[in-house]
């Protein structure tokens, strides 16, 4: 998203972000671990419960926000009200890019202790699933610096306004996981907005509270736990008071297609009806940039239904 002179923009208003909106549903550990539970085949209350270690009345809650956001479904065996079963709708379908890039973050930098024995096959060539984000018109993998951002027509001002929520401290489940790691900044809506605000040039602390919306306290210790766990680097430029810089590390630096693809489903889903408000060119073929997601060895396209988990014990 471009940068712009935050001075001039009303402390109670950001920029229009389909970011923003996304992780107004996305941006909550909880609901991240439920949609990865299912994804890996866990369908029932208590399957959800024992696979994402959440307490039961936070489980409830969470699948309550998923259906009122279209993105579950509740179905029932039989007609029976007494097993109930959830799935996703086409708007969790199209999930499936970002679940994809979380899991290629996960691979490099996660903890393989969670992940165990877990892989994914691709189907259709019969390899383990790589990953790689492809520009949709040359199909040429790409990184952040072939990227290049401009103003959309949805582009505008939007309040700075959030849902507050009740998180639980910590998840009781010794079951393996894909995104336990890679989730944990996705699911923190600050740390998530404000890897989006450094991914665009902000690395000042004004800067990044007038892009995210953040309060100075909520931005302060956002910040050191991005840096605590390696995702972000800061540098004084300033010594009296000490004042820093936020750059990206490697680890960082990974992060930016889950944002880009979290960007694209908010687009779809949240977008304004004058259409996205910012345009992505891939500038090694000078096309608008709309990424997929290619198997690493056979170059096709995947969609959902290619893939399959192995070593899941249900």
């Amino acid at each position: 998203m471009p940068s712009s002179d935050s001075s001039s923009i009303d402390p109670n208003m950001i920029k229009t972000c389909s970011i923003w909106r996304a992780l107004e549903i996305l941006g909550d550990t909880p609901i991240l671990l439920i949609l990865e539970s299912i994804w890996m085949g866990s369908t029932r209350f208590t399957q959800l419960r024992e696979r994402t270690g959440l307490q039961k009345a936070l489980l409830s809650n969470r699948l309550s926000r998923l259906i009122k956001a279209d993105i579950l479904r509740k179905d029932s065996d039989n007609g029976s009200s007494k097993h109930r079963q959830y799935g996703l709708t086409g708007k969790g379908v199209d999930l499936f890019p970002t679940v994809l890039t979380l899991y290629v973050w996960e691979r490099k930098w996660g903890t393989a202790d969670m992940r165990r024995n877990l892989e994914l096959r691709h189907e259709s060539c019969g390899a383990v699933l790589k990953p790689v984000p492809v520009c949709g018109a040359c199909k040429q993998s790409f990184g952040l610096d072939e990227v290049s951002f401009v103003e959309g027509p949805g582009i505008g001002l939007m309040p700075a306004s959030y849902s507050r929520r009740r998180n639980q401290v910590s998840f009781q489940s010794d079951q393996p996981s894909l995104l336990r790691g890679s989730v944990e900044i996705l699911g923190d809506r600050w740390s998530a907005l404000i890897m989006r605000a450094i991914f665009t040039g902000l690395n000042r602390f004004d800067g990044i509270t007038a892009d995210t919306g953040a309060a100075p306290a909520i931005l302060s210790d956002r910040l050191k736990t991005l840096v605590e766990s390696e995702v972000l680097k800061s540098v004084p430029y300033q010594q009296n008071p000490v004042r820093n810089d936020y750059f990206l590390t490697k680890k960082g630096f990974d992060y930016y297609s889950v944002i880009m693809m979290l960007m694209l489903w908010g687009d779809k889903y949240y977008g304004a009806a004058e259409g996205p408000p910012v345009l992505l060119t891939h500038t090694t073929c000078a096309q608008r940039l709309i990424p997929e997601i290619a198997c690493g060895h056979c170059k096709e396209t995947v969609c959902p239904q290619s893939v399959t988990i192995t070593g899941l014990k249900n």
